[in-house]
């Protein structure tokens, strides 16, 4: 059966869509090379093999006709991207005449396909996370912290992640500096449902604290390039400017914000959008960007300088960002009246990811604030529904302040509200607050932000060298992210759910995209648990089956025969010797009902596929499609042929004739 899909959407998320085609010989800790076959061509198997042009159907192929085979897959497709070592032993001869050793020659290669690996692993990321707005929280204790290589490494990959085009909004906590100064100067420390009763004594502190933190970051993101590295390469000061300069990358900064909504609003592009700084490094800047109002008396207590948000002066950090500076801000906010106030330093991170609509919020944890699942292990990755659950604690229920966020609402689409206030002031006016009472301040920070409007949220622990990096630009990352992606609503479908299925197929078989199914058929798919659906609001709006097959290998030839799980029917290649069993699965029927599509549920349904296949020890994926070759290519599926008398296929499946439907298969990380 061909396969549709037209939810050409978003990028692939980071954690749950699998790696791109580009990541396929990626250094992966499970994804292992066969001994002895990778990467030379030596080790297939001729008796196993057929002969396959990878090329798009109606393409002229400029490939090599490679022999492939399911169980030579992964090294096909490390073969696609990555030059092959060459074969062979014995002393090589190095660029300067003298002799290398094979095992340091063997030595050096390894470390170079490493690097390669890794730079193909990365690239995808690198692409999509170009342009996107992050706002990055550092608490005090990483400010005060005994080794002062944590914040000078985060430092560092905050600087490396506005080389790469991120915008980073740095916001710089000193709550423990403020502890510290103020047991020294013997000024009491009162705090209040998690707010600070600021004396005029704290605000100094808390200005001094800020100033301290601010300055040293600045001095942390001056740090230059490596003069070898500039004297190899040439200085990048003396290179011509082409076009607009970084803010080819930027997205949409104007009156709607944020990174995913557009191009970088000509207010701010020009060639003069991205001076570089001389010698290296990142420009910090920082200002009153934070409109604060007393927080007065609460129950009797009397707050005295300590701020609440009030708004956010989101034109000017647009500004700034777009001119690819690191915006600095600290817990401090200011007044009509020209006063300065303390804030809670997730009061500011908050507002400021709403506002400017931020695509991520990263705040750095101590190892023990680390989200854990049921098993006490790392959460790495917590949906709305779930993050929620755990807010709520031992009730495991949505808090009640949250229940007035609503993310259809016009509130977070547009900051030229009916009303001119920014969504954070809505939200604040309405009351909503995003602390909740007994639970932690980061993880609620976390799903507020994705509630309102934040795509994405992330914890990292700060003493994992490289944290930022490794969570941003690769697969599995290190931390624990809640995400606002709609595929929690995906599920598998029920019997009653087969007729809003056909709903979806058939406009999609009567324009010959999919091979029509009569309705006894879809129905006995759906009994057997074989489709997959995505729900919102009740309502069925993507579907796609996944049909799997045993593939039994006997014998030392490796004669096969199959077993069809859907059918039941077993089709016999050899006789009974030790057999090993192998399960592989089709991808079908894969589509996304109009009116839904370009919004990343083809995405997610996928990765939804991926993981559930994955769970069920499946390794390999398949599936047959003549019109959406691409947009599976790009999500790491190879090409392998036509699908008419195609080894690759299992026996059984069954082929219409005619289409000149082509396969396209995908080995999944173990």
């Amino acid at each position: 059966m061909s396969v549709s899909t037209l939810a050409r959407g978003s990028a692939v998320t980071q954690r749950q869509a699998s790696c791109s085609s580009s990541l396929r010989a990626s250094p992966c800790p499970n994804a292992r090379a066969a001994p002895g076959r990778f990467p030379g061509r030596k080790g297939i198997n001729p008796e196993k093999t057929h002969r396959v042009r990878f090329h798009p159907p109606g393409r002229a192929s400029h490939a090599h006709a490679v022999a492939v085979s399911w169980e030579d897959s992964r090294e096909v497709e490390a073969r696609l991207r990555l030059k092959p070592v060459p074969a062979g032993t014995g002393d090589t001869e190095t660029g300067d005449g003298t002799a290398e050793s094979s095992d340091q020659s063997h030595s050096n290669q390894s470390r170079n396909v490493s690097f390669v690996d890794f730079f193909r692993q990365a690239s995808p990321y690198i692409a999509n996370h170009r342009g996107a707005v992050h706002v990055v929280v550092v608490p005090g204790s990483v400010m005060v912290h005994e080794d002062r290589g944590i914040l000078e490494g985060i430092v560092q990959d905050v600087q490396m992640l506005n080389s790469l085009g991120v915008r980073v909004v740095l916001v710089l906590g000193s709550n423990d500096q403020v502890n510290a100064m103020s047991k020294k100067r013997n000024v009491p420390i009162d705090v209040v449902d998690g707010y600070r009763v600021t004396s005029p004594e704290s605000l100094e502190i808390a200005m001094e604290a800020a100033g301290r933190n601010n300055v040293l970051v600045q001095a942390l993101l001056s740090r230059g390039i490596n003069v070898a590295v500039t004297r190899k390469h040439g200085d990048r000061d003396t290179h011509a400017e082409f076009g607009n300069g970084m803010s080819s990358g930027m997205s949409n900064f104007g009156a709607t914000g944020g990174a995913s909504n557009g191009s970088v609003s000509p207010m701010y592009s020009g060639n003069d959008a991205r001076l570089m700084r001389p010698g290296g490094g990142a420009t910090a800047t920082s200002g009153n960007f934070i409109t604060a109002k007393r927080r007065g008396i609460v129950n009797g207590v009397d707050f005295a300088f300590t701020g609440d948000v009030v708004s956010v002066d989101v034109g000017s950090i647009y500004q700034r960002l777009a001119q690819g500076d690191v915006v600095l801000l600290s817990s401090l906010g200011f007044n009509a009246a020209g006063e300065v106030l303390n804030c809670q330093i997730y009061d500011v991170a908050v507002s400021i990811a709403i506002d400017i609509r931020a695509d991520k919020l990263i705040s750095y944890v101590a190892t023990e604030e680390m989200p854990v699942d049921e098993t006490g292990e790392r959460a790495k990755y917590m949906p709305l529904s779930a993050a929620e659950k755990y807010v709520g604690g031992e009730t495991g229920k949505t808090p009640e302040q949250w229940r007035g966020l609503d993310l259809s609402s016009p509130v977070f689409r547009t900051h030229n509200t009916a009303s001119g206030m920014s969504p954070w002031r809505q939200l604040t006016n309405n009351n909503v607050q995003w602390r909740v009472s007994q639970a932690q301040q980061e993880v609620c920070a976390a799903v507020f932000v994705c509630k309102a409007g934040v795509r994405r949220a992330h914890l990292l622990d700060y003493t994992v060298p490289g944290a930022l990096l490794l969570e941003l630009y690769t697969l599995d990352g290190v931390g624990a992210m809640v995400s606002a992606d709609r595929y929690e609503g995906t599920r598998t479908a029920q019997l009653p759910d087969w007729i809003h299925i056909k709903d979806i197929l058939a406009p999609l078989a009567e324009e010959g995209v999919l091979v029509k199914k009569n309705d006894d058929d879809l129905k006995r798919e759906v009994s057997l648990g074989n489709f997959s659906v995505t729900e919102r609001d009740g309502k069925i709006i993507a579907c796609a089956a996944l049909r799997r097959y045993e593939l039994r290998t006997r014998g030392k030839l490796g004669q096969r025969f199959t077993t069809s799980v859907e059918t039941g029917d077993e089709n016999l290649l050899t006789d009974s010797r030790t057999e090993t069993v192998e399960i592989v699965a089709e991808i079908g029927a894969f589509a996304v009902k109009p009116g839904y599509r370009n919004e990343g549920r083809g995405d997610a349904l996928l990765s939804y596929l991926e993981k559930t296949a994955t769970e069920s020890g499946i390794t390999k994926l398949f599936l047959l499609t003549t019109r959406t070759a691409d947009w599976f290519t790009q999500r790491g599926f190879l090409h392998a042929g036509s699908a008419e008398g195609n080894h690759l296929l299992p026996p059984g499946k069954e082929i219409v004739t005619g289409r000149n439907s082509q396969v396209y298969i995908r080995t999944l990380l173990e």
